[in-house]
């Protein structure tokens, strides 16, 4: 009934969807135990072009190179988590001090029905009822979800020691890695014949190209959020701005609710407590985040990967929807990594 050429690339794709979603499975639930390798894994190829050039720049051993590398790469990273870790920790205090009492929101918000009843004219008591309790649980829920991170914000400070564990031996991977990554490859490589070699080669090399392009897009999008959100919120004077711009930046990968979680309540705040301009300026400035959004994503990631906007789309609202970011992740790489297979003709 079937093309026979059909069928045989039906099977494959099959096979391909079956083992990719094992290694998936797999992968993350060593991940707890292999993180600090994994890490190091990434650094090392990231770092290996500045490797090469202080090797070559310099005329020393690759051992020094990269050891050179390593610490200067670390360095750097230590320097920007500390000072941004400095910065949230200071907010998260005194915001989670500064945060009100549900009672107190529910207060303002049964002020706002009654003065909303008294502008619209004498409304039906059931409608403001259901308003009042509406508006209550949005805030409520809006509290707690803030509250949660703040609090995971704070334990992660806490944990500074086994994190600095993590770090240390991230740090010796990233160096033995960088420093042996030549003799990894010949390794690899030597278990295939010199036609699969080159095979592997263009695959591994595609699969890199695309995932580099995919994290850089969608790295992109999150910065360009938090820094549309510092810059407006700066400008509104809003108190807490940077602590704000990460959790709208980190909400933004939430489908349909993204930065408006943080905008929202925070709007709500400034009308009740009667600063209307403020009000109105972060509903403004939440509309040009969405639209830049909406516009940016599906064409720098679709152009990033060369993959159809639709089907990004598609990767990321069914996997949000699913199974949350883990489920986006593992969609868009199914598809990465499918389009990898496509182009060399393994499918």
């Amino acid at each position: 009934m079937f093309d026979q050429l059909f069928i045989s690339k039906l099977k494959k794709t099959g096979i391909f969807f079956a083992v990719f979603t094992a290694i998936y499975v797999l992968f993350f639930l060593t991940l707890p135990y292999t993180l600090p390798f994994v890490l190091a894994f990434v650094l090392a190829l990231w770092i290996k072009p500045l490797n090469r050039y202080i090797q070559r720049k310099m005329k020393i051993s690759n051992g020094i190179s990269s050891l050179i590398t390593t610490i200067l790469v670390f360095t750097v990273i230590l320097v920007i988590i500390s000072v941004i870790l400095f910065k949230i920790t200071n907010e998260a205090i005194l915001l989670i001090t500064k945060i009100p009492n549900i009672e107190v929101i529910k207060d303002y918000i049964k002020e706002l029905t009654h003065e909303a009843s008294k502008i619209f004219g004498q409304l039906d008591p059931t409608i403001l009822e259901k308003t009042y309790q509406y508006l209550s649980a949005m805030m409520n829920n809006v509290l707690n979800v803030l509250i949660k991170i703040l609090n995971s914000i704070l334990s992660f400070v806490l944990k500074v020691p086994s994190v600095l564990m993590i770090g240390f031996i991230t740090f010796l991977a990233t160096y033995f890695f960088s420093k042996d990554m030549s003799f990894f490859n010949q390794n690899f490589y030597s278990i295939f014949s010199p036609q699969g070699k080159r095979r592997m080669e263009n695959v591994i090399k595609q699969a890199i190209s695309m995932i580099t392009g995919y994290i850089k897009a969608f790295c992109t999008v999150i910065l360009i959020t938090f820094v549309e959100t510092l810059i407006g919120f700066s400008i509104l004077g809003i108190e807490y701005a940077l602590i704000l711009s990460f959790t709208a930046s980190f909400m933004d990968v939430l489908p349909i609710v993204g930065v408006s979680i943080v905008y929202i309540p925070l709007a709500i705040y400034y009308f009740i407590i009667g600063n209307t301009f403020v009000a109105v300026g972060i509903m403004v400035l939440l509309a040009i985040v969405t639209v830049v959004r909406q516009i940016v994503e599906p064409k720098l990631v679709s152009t990033s990967l060369d993959i159809h906007p639709i089907m990004i789309l598609a990767a990321i609202f069914i996997g949000l929807k699913v199974y949350g970011f883990i489920g986006m992740i593992y969609l868009i790489a199914l598809i990465i990594f499918y389009k990898i297979l496509v182009k060399v003709k393994a499918l």
